[in-house]
């Protein structure tokens, strides 16, 4: 079958049918959630039995067929089991997936930090005797970008091509997925190439959350580990004295893994917590670990389409003025972002400027603590633009000049 047997009405309902599965598994580009894979079932075969001459209410009973052949039963099997196909000269596609090959088969991106992009290849291989044609590729999640244009490529039998592309992790740590899809000429079912990814510190914790949402567990344990396996301390947990089950940090050696015990209405507020549940260690590639803490006092209110709600200045010294981007994805082009305040009592966040990439506009914001402003930190701010306005969290550890180490608040 050539490209042309289904260029027309059949191909533009086919690449609609990719196009909205796309838009509509792009929601599963969320940390911790997995896009749904868009397949199509193929109905049962119902073939209507064959006309034969009618039967009488005095007839006899019809004799059971003698038992076929071996090679009669063999080729019976083999007619069952054989791939759909398209009858000679028809317009149709066939109802299947592909005779496609993936090497390897899932794009594991393994272990990466926060915000770093990633390349991966994946041989799409020909099994069948026949040349295939790549109609399009389309992945289902902004955060996967294509390297070659693969649409009208061919596949020679028994060859393959080299699917490119490369992931950005998100900031906050937890597992991404992600799917390219690839329709393939004379197939209506969609190749689902399969991407994977998780984002950690050099600590990491597991699980990456806690979820504490009414009607769930209010106490829990947490893994705290080092990815290198080489030991470190825990020094606090939320500014204060970490509960580590069967360890005793006043007289045992450090380890290279914790378990935390932790109870909500122990360890936080009553009726609220803070977005991030913030664990200090005494690495210095990884002073602080944040934990998402779910709950109905930390859900954001979406006015603006951010990209991400985690947003970090990490451990600075006193008198250090970081900075930090706000992303902004779909801002309309007559609504501009105008300004940022923030009501803390332990520092201000200040609008340094904006700039826009394709449909997302960077938003460039410093913080600016307070002399006296010392220890683990949250600051609350909102963005304003010239139709709506975002309240939006930072936060990070401020220590004394030339400190390391544990801090402990």
């Amino acid at each position: 079958m050539t490209s042309s047997s289904i260029t027309r009405r059949p191909l533009a309902t086919l690449l609609a049918t990719l196009l909205a599965s796309s838009l509509a598994t792009a929601v599963g580009c969320e940390r911790g959630a997995a896009p749904q894979a868009a397949t199509t079932t193929a109905p049962p075969s119902e073939s209507p039995a064959p006309a034969g001459p009618s039967v009488s209410a005095t007839a006899p009973a019809a004799t059971p067929p003698a038992p076929q052949p071996p090679v009669a039963q063999a080729a019976d099997l083999a007619a069952q089991s054989a791939p759909a196909t398209a009858p000679a000269g028809s317009d149709e596609p066939v109802d299947a997936q592909p005779p496609v090959r993936l090497d390897p088969p899932v794009m594991d991106f393994g272990i990466i930090p926060p915000s770093v992009e990633r390349e991966g290849v994946v041989k799409l291989i020909n099994t069948s005797s026949k040349e295939l044609e790549i109609l399009t590729v389309q992945p289902s999640c902004k955060c996967t970008t294509l390297g070659d244009d693969l649409s009208g490529k061919k596949i020679p039998p028994g060859g393959f091509v080299e699917l490119k592309a490369a992931m950005k992790a998100q900031s906050a740590p937890g597992t991404k997925r992600a799917e390219i899809k690839v329709l393939i000429d004379g197939y209506t079912q969609v190749l689902n190439v399969q991407l994977r990814n998780e984002v950690s510190l050099p600590v990491r914790v597991s699980p990456a959350y806690l979820n504490v949402v009414k009607g769930q567990p209010m106490t829990g344990r947490t893994v705290i580990e080092s990815i290198d396996k080489q030991p470190f301390k825990v020094c606090a947990v939320g500014g204060k004295r970490p509960n580590l089950v069967g360890f005793n940090p006043d007289t045992d050696a450090p380890r290279n893994q914790y378990l935390l015990e932790w109870n909500f209405e122990r360890d936080f507020e009553p009726g609220k917590a803070p977005r991030y549940w913030i664990i200090e260690t005494d690495r210095a590639d990884c002073p602080l670990v944040d934990l998402f803490v779910r709950h109905e006092s930390t859900m954001p209110l979406p006015k603006l389409k951010l990209t991400d709600y985690r947003h970090t200045f990490g451990r600075i010294e006193q008198g250090v003025n970081p900075e930090f981007t706000v992303e902004i994805s779909d801002l309309p082009a007559e609504e501009r972002i105008i300004t940022a305040a923030s009501d803390s009592s332990a520092a201000k966040v200040e609008l340094l400027g904006t700039e826009t990439e394709g449909n997302i506009t960077k938003v460039k914001l410093k913080v600016i603590p307070n002399a006296d402003t010392l220890g683990i930190t949250y600051i609350p701010f909102k963005l304003y633009s010239t139709a709506k306005q975002q309240e939006i969290y930072v936060w990070g550890q401020i220590v004394p000049k030339g400190h390391t180490g544990c801090f402990g608040r």
